[in-house]
């Protein structure tokens, strides 16, 4: 096994130093496998558990050499005795299980002290909505679960599916968790059945349903940034009587979303495409407008953990620039006595709470209701919401 060994490590090693933050690193990885028809499924997938355990301790170690880095990662990372650990760390590989501040304090002993601000990039624009930010960077050493909502009328058949083919799950309401990796393909019809659809971004529904009783039924409701469309379906599970209006700058993300509404049983809706940082004509106006608004998806980065190493001041300062747009031009479609509901997948202050400040001083909203939709203590992502009515 050794020659396996150092061959994983390297093709790891060789994945992250050329990788420049574009594009989406599971992309990148995809295409790179592509191009290596060598590496069979396991190959890919411990290469790929590699990489992405070395991303998860973000800056962490910066004076240590890549492998000694990735190898530390591998251990804080790692619930179980590894293999390859054990080959190049035998002192570290029996220690997997024990609980993560001994994993810490133990490394720091041996030379790898990790304070948590080197893993989460600009930690000191963390929202004052974390409660534990501690807590949150450190909990980016471990995977998200994987979340499914049971669509209405679906739990018996979900859970007899998945009972007969021996998923492990808990059930809360709606809300299934299934350890990452489970694969339902094929016994579950996504979106007729099943919305794969992270719990934060589920729990967004409490927010959608205090917009929907203050404007009661068959209300006028804009999603205007709805990408895919997974809050528009969650909306339309809320009451199937609002009169739904989608639209996102991007073609075939529409194209995408027109499928996902036909699966899901979503037959009366309009859809446009625009871009929301051009100024638009005051036209229709909506009962309640949804903004879930381009953003860092700093809140996300438990799943998409490459994206920690290319994060910058720069960028953030761009997505606030983009988001200030946004809320300046869709305001004028929100009738009086209107609910404006914002939403970002950010942990970052200057995308939350200095956006709520910028809106509140700019515009004649009143504030409702804000908060941090926490999932990290969880395994889930964690997301940012606020609501506001416009005064009659």
């Amino acid at each position: 096994m050794k020659g396996i060994f150092h061959s994983y490590l390297n093709a790891a090693l060789a994945l992250i130093g050329d990788y420049t933050g574009e594009p989406p690193f599971h992309l990148y990885l995809k295409n790179h496998f592509r191009q290596h028809a060598k590496y069979g499924g396991r190959d890919r997938r411990r290469i790929s558990h590699l990489c992405h355990s070395y991303f998860r301790s973000g800056r962490a170690w910066a004076d240590k050499d890549p492998e000694s880095k990735l190898l530390a990662s591998l251990f804080l990372c790692s619930d179980a005795e590894d293999p390859l650990l054990l080959y190049f760390r035998p002192d570290w590989a029996g220690k997997c299980g024990w609980p993560l501040q001994e994993k810490l304090d133990h490394l720091a002993s041996v030379g790898f002290p990790l304070v948590p601000e080197a893993i989460f990039p600009l930690y000191d624009h963390l929202s004052a909505l974390v409660p534990d930010p501690e807590a949150f960077a450190l909990s980016h050493l471990r995977q998200p679960s994987l979340f499914l909502r049971i669509r209405p009328g679906k739990h018996e058949h979900v859970t007899k599916v998945l009972d007969d083919n021996g998923f492990a799950y808990t059930m809360n309401g709606d809300v299934l968790t299934l350890p990452n990796g489970s694969d339902v393909t094929g016994l579950l019809v996504a979106d007729a059945e099943v919305v794969v659809q992270d719990l934060s971004s589920q729990r967004t529904g409490e927010y959608l349903r205090r917009a929907l009783q203050r404007k009661g039924e068959g209300a006028a409701v804009w999603d205007c940034c709805a990408a895919s469309g997974g809050k528009s379906i969650l909306l339309h599970d809320i009451d199937p009587s609002v009169v739904l209006t989608v639209s996102d700058v991007r073609p075939a993300i529409l194209d995408n979303l027109h499928h996902r509404f036909k699966t899901a049983g979503i037959r009366e809706f309009h859809a446009f495409e625009t871009d929301m940082t051009v100024s638009m004509r005051s036209g229709r106006k909506y009962d309640i407008v949804i903004a879930d608004v381009p953003c860092s998806g700093s809140g996300t980065w438990g799943r998409t953990p490459a994206d920690m190493l290319s994060f910058s001041a720069d960028k953030l300062a761009r997505y606030v620039h983009v988001q200030r747009k946004i809320l300046t031009n869709l305001l004028g479609s929100l009738r009086p006595g209107g609910q404006f509901v914002y939403f970002t997948c950010s942990v970052y202050r200057d995308e939350n709470e200095e956006q709520v400040e910028h809106l509140l001083a700019n515009s004649f909203l009143e504030l409702d209701e804000m908060g941090l939709i926490q999932g990290y203590d969880q395994c889930a992502d964690t997301l940012f919401a606020a609501r506001f009515t416009l005064p009659a």
